[in-house]
């Protein structure tokens, strides 16, 4: 049987978080479910619990139908081996409660000291008129950035460029706004919600090469976990840890995953066309009501990015790298976006990959919304 062939970084990071969750039975699935099917000596290894531990549960797991035992045959060796796979039903029931997990009182302790430090943030939120609603869930999302966002100089343009990036945040946009954040426009001189670049500099008296610099570079590069579609004169932001990243993130991460098992597994021999996968995220994601028509097209280009970076991050380049370049090359949408292009020729022409993932700007010719 092969094991799944993560990144050192993601694999450890995926330890770390099974070793926190204090529910035996349900570290044991998270798991099955992350790291792949395993043998029994494998997983006392990653669950770090004991031999008989595992055996229990193991035992329990498979009269509730939660995993299943195969043999698979290593296509290396031909050797066979027993291995433990997660059924459908055991991810049903590893989702039905949240990780407990060991660095949740640290986590609270960091939050309420960040939120401390953005007191000047919220106090000139509030003198400029944006209602608390709109201000928590800026102060609820910036406060998980942490250091990389106290980093930058503390002052009016970065606050304003901040704002600026939530004001045209996808889920910002519209209805949902209003009806979750209870927000309403500043200034009734602009028809619409959305306010580009030179109407909020002239709204809010601040000049566009702060914004441009901060919104635009800043707060997108420095791994703060801002994305950016860029289109002519639009932007659109999305956050890692509002409901729009975490179900985007959470979806691609499900895709890749599933391929690892049909490929393990035997069900299927060939890759995902990413193309494809990309158009099946962003429907899902628009019938959830998170985006809308006209983003979608960009929406996915973005996705596409995001596509390839976990699947490296994951080991498909490592574990089949012909197969990989393959998909890579058929891909007809990457060309779409100027960091799309690039990122396509750096992995066929094996150079390295210096293209931001957080980031897509659609090419002219695709602009057709």
């Amino acid at each position: 049987m092969k094991s799944w062939k993560f990144s050192e970084k993601v694999k450890n990071d995926l330890l770390q978080k099974a070793y926190g969750i204090k529910d035996n039975d349900r570290r044991i699935l998270f798991i099955l479910r992350n790291l792949g099917p395993q043998r029994f000596t494998k997983l006392v290894k990653y669950s770090n619990l004991s031999r008989s531990t595992v055996s229990k549960y193991l035992t329990l797991h498979k009269k509730n139908d939660n995993i299943e035992q195969k043999t698979i045959t290593d296509k290396k060796t031909n050797k066979q081996y027993q291995g433990y796979f997660i059924t459908d039903k055991g991810i049903e029931k590893l989702g039905e409660a949240p990780l407990k997990l060991k660095e949740e009182l640290f986590m609270i302790n960091e939050l309420k000291q960040n939120v401390q430090k953005l007191e000047n943030l919220i106090t000139f939120y509030k003198e400029i008129g944006i209602v608390d609603s709109f201000i928590f869930h800026i102060v609820k999302i910036v406060s998980k950035i942490g250091d990389n966002f106290f980093d930058i100089q503390q002052d009016r343009d970065l606050y304003l460029s901040l704002f600026y990036v939530f004001y045209n945040s996808i889920l910002g946009q519209g209805a949902f706004a209003r009806k979750y954040w209870g927000f309403e426009d500043a200034d009734k001189r602009f028809s619409g919600y959305k306010l580009n670049l030179d109407q909020f500099c002239e709204l809010y008296n601040v000049a566009p090469e702060a914004i441009n610099y901060l919104a635009r570079l800043k707060l997108i590069t420095n791994k703060l976990g801002f994305f950016l579609i860029e289109r002519e004169n639009d932007d659109f932001f999305f956050h890692e840890e509002d409901l729009l990243g975490t179900t985007t993130l959470r979806m691609i991460k499900d895709r890749l995953i599933d391929q690892i098992i049909h490929l393990e597994s035997g069900y299927y021999t060939e890759l995902y066309n990413l193309d494809s996968m990309a158009r099946e995220i962003s429907i899902q994601l628009k019938e959830m009501g998170l985006i809308w028509d006209a983003i979608q097209n960009q929406f996915e280009l973005l996705i596409l990015n995001l596509i390839i970076k976990n699947a490296i991050d994951m080991g498909f380049l490592e574990t089949d790298r012909k197969k990989f370049l393959e998909i890579i090359s058929q891909s007809k949408d990457l060309p779409k976006s100027v960091e799309g292009k690039r990122l396509k020729q750096n992995i066929l022409e094996g150079t390295k990959i210096q293209e931001s993932f957080n980031i897509v700007t659609v090419l002219e010719s695709e602009n057709n919304n």
